[in-house]
């Protein structure tokens, strides 16, 4: 993706009253995303879940997207991803629900909510791409591979870890 040059629209989205903005809106999405995780614990297996998947493809999107670029604790970042590509997987067969994924996706639920506390800004940014996600499966044109593989940051690349290609 293109990065834009930082201009008007950067410096309005980076001011005292758009973080307070970003705040309360992603304090709202965090009410939301509580009722979207106990959904998940609930829903039958196999049953069609196309609304929830496209709930949790945009709450978990917006988290995978931020921790991307930012540091956070232990293995959120790839925890993240994975759900994030388990969501995709499920809503590519069918929108089908599998259960056993249910506590999985309900705690990176939590995760994604604390993540995207820690950067609002950032979080706000990639709002559109998580939307957009939501959207493709909520249209049934969703594909498998609308998650880019996940990157680790170079810091994570060296000789002592011979299952990364690249080395230090």
């Amino acid at each position: 993706m293109k990065k834009a040059k930082p201009g008007r629209m950067e410096r309005a989205i980076s001011s005292p009253v758009a973080r307070a903005i970003a705040k309360r809106e992603l304090q709202a999405l965090h009410a939301q995303m509580a009722d979207v995780g106990e959904q998940c614990l609930q829903v039958a297996h196999e049953s069609e879940q196309r609304e929830l998947l496209a709930s949790l493809a945009f709450m978990i999107g917006i988290g995978a997207e931020v921790a991307a670029v930012v540091p956070v604790l232990g293995d959120n970042r790839a925890g993240l991803h994975q759900a994030l590509e388990e969501v995709v997987r499920m809503a590519c067969d069918g929108c089908r629900w599998s259960a056993p994924w249910a506590a999985h996706l309900h705690l990176a639920m939590e995760v994604s909510a604390e993540v995207m506390m820690d950067d609002t800004m950032l979080a706000m940014r990639v709002m559109p791409s998580a939307r957009a996600l939501a959207d493709d499966i909520i249209a049934g044109r969703i594909q498998p591979d609308a998650i880019a593989p996940l990157e680790l940051p170079d810091q994570y690349k060296n000789d002592s870890c011979p299952c990364f290609s690249g080395g230090a």
